[in-house]
């Protein structure tokens, strides 16, 4: 398997594929400041990107810190930070690569909340995803929540995916992996499509309890006009 930290450290910082609608993480966030109204709450957002995802739950309410392996996005990232203001209200980003075998060091936590939006598809093999899941949990408070989302197996409505899974399982070594390339054919990165009983059965190896899965049909993160399944899990170290 491609060494994707390194895809990633190298990957343009301004074509990072992200979702800019969240339903079910604005509905997870807001069910969590409802249980604490008055406590100000830390949060880990996990690949982050350039930031904005970070920004939007900063300006929710929550201290966050954006963590990522880019070192570019990084660098956007911090122009969008702020200090602790007088409530010890913050925003703050650091590079930290949660797919290795060795924990992070972070400048916060542990956090009563962490968010990692479609990080675990594309982190690499089996043991960068054990490792990402370990990571989180170790970075999470005791009963501190977990909002993940994750690209499901999705040949059973695309046929494209069907072709890029039977296509590229030589080369992953991994059923339901394939690469995702550029216009050129180029491989930029790995992704991997999870059913539910495998993502269920990794957040519960890595210590997480209270797990839920939804399943919802959209439109692929780079491929616009096709379908595709995610995931959208909810836990509690």
């Amino acid at each position: 398997m491609r060494n994707s930290a390194d895809d990633w450290r190298r990957f343009d910082a301004g074509q990072i594929p992200s979702k800019e609608s969240t339903p079910h993480l604005d509905a997870f966030l807001h069910s969590i400041l409802q249980e604490s109204p008055l406590e100000p709450l830390t949060l880990l957002d996990v690949g982050c990107g350039s930031g904005q995802l970070s920004r939007r739950m900063h300006e929710r309410g929550f201290s966050v810190l954006g963590v990522d392996v880019n070192e570019a996005a990084m660098r956007a990232a911090r122009s969008l930070g702020s200090p602790a203001d007088a409530t010890g209200h913050w925003l703050r980003f650091q590079e930290a690569d949660f797919a290795a075998v060795r924990p992070p060091l972070l400048d916060a936590g542990p956090f009563d909340v962490a968010v990692c939006q479609l990080v675990i598809s594309i982190i690499g093999a089996s043991d960068n995803r054990a490792s990402l899941l370990r990571h989180i949990r170790t970075n999470l408070r005791p009963g501190g929540r977990l909002a993940l989302s994750a690209s499901g197996v999705s040949d059973m409505i695309n046929p494209g995916y069907a072709r890029l899974y039977a296509e590229d399982e030589p080369l992953t070594g991994e059923r339901h992996t394939y690469f995702s390339r550029n216009e050129r054919g180029e491989i930029l990165y790995a992704t991997h499509h999870f059913t539910v009983d495998e993502l269920e059965g990794l957040l519960a190896a890595a210590g997480f309890d209270e797990i839920s899965v939804v399943t919802e049909r959209e439109t692929s993160s780079r491929r616009p006009d096709e379908a595709a399944f995610f995931h959208y899990a909810t836990c509690r170290a």
